[in-house]
């Protein structure tokens, strides 16, 4: 094989000795060099996803590999026109050729060979034979399953070989019967719907018949399905009277609370959709978010009625404390399955969110479907850990609701203590937990065995699943189901689930699933025709779960949206998610990375993009790079920017700190890189592109120098804590990892901070220090660096 890099079929094979793929061969009886080249040629196309520059092509007896330009052909060329334009030398030399199962068929023993590599480890055998005809073997690895592999290879060579002159290469389905059955059978998926299509409906039918069965629990406060249906009657009530009914939107600003679900409901039943927005977000974030939302009115909850002061909306605020009306259910209003439930957001790459609409059908379906595989019911008590403006959310606060489950909420002001969410499962029965990895991750890390619990049952997802967890939970909870759930906003919260029944360690991540209930799941290749077996390609989701689309935003929605092909259904619509995904043997799908600028940032998806043109928005930038930063398995485990001047800065530090200020004033803080650097030029690619794989390695080589420094000591950090707790009026300690900007810190609080901690620890602090660094763990690593050595003025004898 050839001693170089080939990024083809980068998850088919590894590399081993060279054998031959079993399978019978191919022997078309006219086939000459360049018809096996020319398939090739477009077999490496189809799974690369675009035409390749060169064939790296040996003859039989020439010992060494060359490499075969490829010009002058299109993206999508017909065979035709490949036969035409690609021609292979080989030597006239003879060799004996063997191949699986093929003895019977090349008894000569003397053959003319041409071969050709697809990969690391991987050729095909181009052979001629004294009566005309020709054998095409392909070599590879020698394990059963990459044999398996390699004879579906043989098979996509031969429907190459085979196709006509006018097909082009992307109109070629080259996948086995195999395969194609298999895709079949994973998108059978078709079930009746849910009787009741919309979500408050199925709250509603649980408050009629169980009224006293605890719906809410927020510390002392307990809210029976009689009573919420009640008071979000009264609130729905009040939306009414605002103007707002169906076909409206409503912003809910609430934290996790008893005031978020009454809200939540109350929109519903007002026939209204739901837009939460955090309360705890940057003022201009939220102004933005309420305008790509088009809010019609907003609810906010105390200490948040000040969210929206400068919009041009009525506000309502609900406040549980000061006592709520209530009221007998009012006329039915005319909401149905196809109408909007509600308005999440997005990251979006031209510098604003995007605004994804959902409406009830689709959520109801889903919603369903996830509670019936879990056994969700009345006995169960789910605890609320994500933030409502995250889209898990909404497993959390309606899927609970709809069965006549009980919602547990963590006490106001420890939203995000992790010790407390553990205190919330052992003293209050939590049964059920959901949330992205790394929520999962920050429990498990803090939990005690000796505390028993009675969690039967977790769903994780919107993220890389780490190898390791579904260990560590069996570990904590013995005998937990867990299921791995997969989405995307624009369609379900999940689309797509894999009961996770053990890890296999040769696995490359945790299968990401297969389709659920009435929703289908695509492989997409570059031609948009369905992939084969463990071939890389675009996901596509489609089916009920299929959203609206962007609000405000047509062109964007004609581009991710579109009709489906595939289902047979007259109008039916699929969602590109821009996953690089494959189809595994057994039919589940496995996420590979992303084909575009988007990451997941602790389940949260990020559009880097939207990053760069929010700093380039800064006064001293001209140019902004946000790279991911990954760990060994290549999932995401920060961000780094890069950054140019407009012209030549004496302080970069104080430039990069200025960023990150600009950044947290306008966007969540999942969303401001950990580090931020100030370069003279970026480095670019030979076609002149910004070479973002580069950077990228440039911050994985930072974030793993900063990994390895000497930590904090512990009273340093202690400290820090403390101080922090004090000057910013905190109700709980401070998270190691949050960001103190994001925390309410400003440049007064800063000063104070930094006094106190240099003078504690006789340091030399700056306030630019304490911003640029963010974290309180970071400052407490500067700190510990720096204790003891502060500069003091020099001492001058007085004359």
């Amino acid at each position: 094989m050839p001693d170089r890099a080939d990024p083809l079929f980068p998850v088919l094979w590894t590399a081993g000795p060279a054998t031959s793929a079993t399978g019978d061969p191919i022997r078309p009886a006219a086939v000459g060099a360049s018809a096996c080249a020319a398939a090739a040629y477009a077999l490496a196309t189809r799974y690369a996803g675009q035409p390749p520059a060169e064939l790296l092509v040996r003859a039989r007896g020439a010992g060494a590999w060359t490499a075969a330009p490829v010009r002058g052909l299109g993206p999508n060329p017909t065979m035709g026109a490949l036969r035409a334009a690609l021609s292979l030398p080989y030597a006239d030399d003879s060799a004996s050729v063997a191949s699986y199962g093929a003895a019977d068929v090349i008894s000569a023993s003397t053959v003319t060979t041409v071969d050709v590599a697809l990969g690391e480890s991987v050729t095909l055998r181009f052979a001629s034979h004294p009566d005309a005809t020709w054998t095409v073997t392909v070599n590879g690895a020698a394990t059963p399953a990459d044999s398996e592999a390699l004879a579906r290879i043989a098979a996509h060579v031969g429907a190459y070989l085979l196709a006509p002159d006018d097909a082009s290469i992307g109109s070629v389905d080259h996948r086995t019967e195999a395969e194609r059955a298999l895709l079949a059978e994973v998108n059978s998926t078709a079930a009746p719907l849910p009787e009741t299509a919309c979500l408050h409906e199925h709250i509603e039918a649980v408050a009629r018949a169980m009224p006293d069965r605890i719906a809410v629990e927020q510390g002392g406060t307990v809210l029976s399905y009689g009573r919420l249906d009640r008071l979000a009657n009264a609130l729905a009530a009040r939306i009414g009277a605002c103007g707002v009914g169906p076909g409206g939107r409503v912003g809910v600003a609430a934290t996790r609370s008893v005031e978020l679900v009454i809200a939540a409901y109350a929109v519903l039943k007002a026939g209204a959709a739901y837009v939460p927005l955090d309360p705890l977000l940057p003022g201009a974030r939220q102004d933005a978010l309420r305008r790509i939302g088009r809010v019609d009115l907003m609810i906010t909850a105390p200490g948040h009625d000040g969210t929206a002061e400068d919009a041009q909306t009525p506000v309502i605020v609900v406040d549980s404390a000061a006592g709520l009306p209530s009221a007998p259910r009012g006329p039915a209003l005319p909401v149905h399955g196809s109408d909007l439930a509600y308005v999440i957001f997005t990251s979006g790459s031209a510098g604003s969110p995007k605004a994804a609409m959902l409406d009830h059908a689709g959520r109801a379906n889903m919603l369903t479907d996830l509670s019936c595989r879990i056994g969700l019911g009345p006995g169960d008590r789910v605890l609320a850990v994500s933030s409502p403006s995250f889209d898990i959310s909404i497993l959390d606060l309606f899927s609970t609701l709809m069965v006549g489950a009980t919602v547990v909420l963590p006490d106001r002001g420890k939203e995000n203590d992790v010790q407390h969410w553990a205190d919330l499962v052992a003293e209050r029965g939590i049964t059920v937990w959901e949330s992205v990895p790394s929520l999962l991750a920050q429990f498990l890390t803090i939990w005690r065995t000796d505390r028993g619990g009675a969690i039967r049952a977790v769903l994780v997802g919107g993220d890389w699943i780490p190898m390791d967890q579904p260990g560590a939970v069996w570990r904590a909870f013995p005998g937990a189901r867990i299921i791995g759930i997969g989405g995307a906003t624009e369609v379900s919260v999940a689309s797509v689930t894999y009961p996770i029944e053990g890890v296999d360690p040769a696995w490359r991540s945790i299968p990401y699933g297969r389709p659920m209930v009435n929703q289908t799941a695509y492989v997409l290749d570059a031609f948009d025709q369905p992939a084969g077996i463990d071939q890389p390609g675009d996901q596509v989701l489609g089916g009920v779960g299929v959203g609206w689309g962007y609000l405000g935003d047509a062109a964007l929605t004609a581009e991710k949206f579109g009709p489906d092909p595939f289902s047979g259904v007259p109008g039916a619509r699929m969602y590109r998610t821009g996953d690089m995904v494959r189809m595994r043997r057994q039919g589940e799908v496995e996420i590979l990375g992303r084909i575009d600028h988007q990451v997941k940032v602790g389940g949260v998806r990020v559009e880097l993009g939207e990053i760069e043109s929010c700093l380039r928005e800064h006064p001293a930038l001209r140019e902004a790079v946000v790279v991911p930063v990954r760990d060994e398995a290549g999932r995401v485990q920060a961000l780094a920017a890069y950054l140019l001047c407009t012209q030549t800065v004496a302080d970069a530090e104080e430039v990069a700190r200025s960023a990150r200020m600009h950044l947290a004033e306008r966007l969540p803080s999942s969303m401001v890189p950990a580090r931020i650097e100030v370069l003279s030029e970026l480095p670019v690619t030979s076609n002149r592109k910004i070479a973002r794989r580069e950077l990228e390695a440039r911050a994985t080589r930072a974030h793993s120098s900063a990994e390895s420094a000497v930590p904090a000591d512990s009273d340093v950090m202690a400290a820090v804590g403390e101080i922090w707790f004090e000057v910013l009026g905190l109700t709980e300690p401070p998270d190691a990892e949050r960001s103190f900007l994001n925390m309410g810190g400003g440049s007064l609080a800063a000063m104070q901070v930094v006094n106190r901690l240099n003078r504690r620890f006789d340091t030399d602090v700056s306030v630019a220090d304490l911003i640029g660094a963010d974290t309180m763990a970071q400052v407490a690593r500067i700190v510990t660096d720096r204790r003891g050595r502060r500069r003091r003025p020099a001492l001058v004898r007085r004359r």
